[in-house]
């Protein structure tokens, strides 16, 4: 004779492989709606830091005005600058040193590894050897020091005027000054005081090479409006 039963009749393992089976399914649920957030939210920081960098904070205006009105020699550095001139990059320097660490911030919550949350930006000798290395604690005065002591003003503005768009499209970047061999480049790391003392340029990966294609193409796409605001 065919008896009916009810969930009480089930094993006791039963009941527990239905209460973890529950937990899991919250869990990766709740897992998609905060990576759906964290994403939304990088996005929208991105376009609208994107937006201000193209508007007010664009390396090829600041450099020409500087260079034509407001240096004092030519050893590309901060205090060859007069009064107005050094303003004018403290203000540019402060509004990258203020976003910067927080764009990598919310980069790595919609990243593969959440620790590499911080930003380093790394100035090397003609042999790949580490002559300085910033990050968020070092502030303005740190990108000043290192201008004036490596003669590296214009390259560190440049730099800076192109980092994010690297940075959104997670792309390696390397900025040669070719007055004297330096480059500028940059890594997210879990901790900045570990960072190599030498850092070789590295064979780029497919991936590596499709980002940078799509970077020059924004970069070109930028100088475009920038031409067309020009005229």
């Amino acid at each position: 004779m065919i008896t009916l039963f009810s969930i009480s009749d089930l094993p006791w393992l039963t009941y527990v492989i239905v209460g973890v089976a529950g937990v899991v399914l919250i869990a990766f649920l709740v897992w998609v709606f905060n990576k759906s957030q964290y994403a939304s939210r990088y996005k929208a920081f991105y376009k609208r830091l994107d937006k201000q960098i193209t508007k007010h904070y664009n390396s090829n205006l600041l450099i020409e005005n500087v260079i034509k009105n407001f240096v004092k020699d030519d050893t590309n550095t901060y205090k060859s600058l007069k009064g107005k001139g050094k303003r004018l990059v403290r203000k540019y320097f402060d509004f990258y040193v203020k976003n910067l660490p927080e764009l990598v911030m919310l980069k790595s919550f919609v990243s593969p590894d959440k620790n590499k949350n911080q930003l380093a930006i790394i100035l090397l000798d003609e042999y790949d050897k580490v002559l300085y290395k910033w990050d968020k604690r070092r502030k303005v005065d740190g990108l000043i020091k290192a201008s004036n002591k490596y003669q590296m003003l214009n390259p560190f503005i440049a730099f800076l005027f192109e980092l994010p768009m690297n940075l959104n499209e997670s792309a390696p970047f390397r900025f040669k000054n070719p007055d004297n061999g330096y480059c500028l480049t940059y890594e997210i790391v879990k901790e900045t005081r570990h960072v190599k003392r030498k850092i070789k340029e590295k064979k780029l990966s497919k991936k590596e090479q499709k980002a940078l294609a799509k970077v020059e193409a924004l970069k070109a796409k930028k100088m475009q409006k920038l031409e067309k605001a020009r005229r």
